[in-house]
This record gives structure tokens, C-alpha cells and sequence, in this order.
């Protein structure tokens, strides 16, 4: 199964993608900030990251060289 990270700070938008990713069969987990999606992918593993650009603490483009 692939995994996905979904990095969005709003909650709902958050919740809709997983919803619909999962029923696709994609394993999901969401991060709400950048330091939250920084924690996680030093932990995990995954095939995809969905990244909002404007996330409080650590914004999407200073996440993009550190996920890699």
C-alpha cells in the first residue's frame, strides 16, 4: 500500500483529501504545520507528500529541501 503525508493546516481540506485517498487505497496520515510534517517524515517512510506552501511555524517551501 502507499503511504501518503498530507501537510495542510486546515483542518477540513486536511480531512477530505485523507478521506478520499483512503478510499483509494492509499494509507494516509496528516500533518497539520511544518514542524509537525518535519517530525514525521524523519520517522516514516513515504511515496508522496501533498504540501501546502503556507503552513504556520515551518512554511512549505523551507519543508521541501528538508524532505528531501
Amino acid at each position: 500500500m502507499r503511504k501518503v503525508l498530507i501537510v495542510e493546516d486546515d483542518l477540513n481540506i486536511a480531512e477530505m483529501t485523507r478521506l478520499f485517498l483512503s478510499k483509494s487505497g492509499y494509507s494516509c496520515k496528516v500533518a497539520a504545520d511544518g514542524a509537525e510534517a518535519a517530525s514525521v517524515v524523519e520517522q516514516e517512510y513515504f511515496d508522496l507528500v501533498l504540501l501546502d506552501v503556507m503552513l504556520p511555524q515551518i512554511d512549505g517551501f523551507e519543508l521541501i529541501p528538508y524532505i528531501k
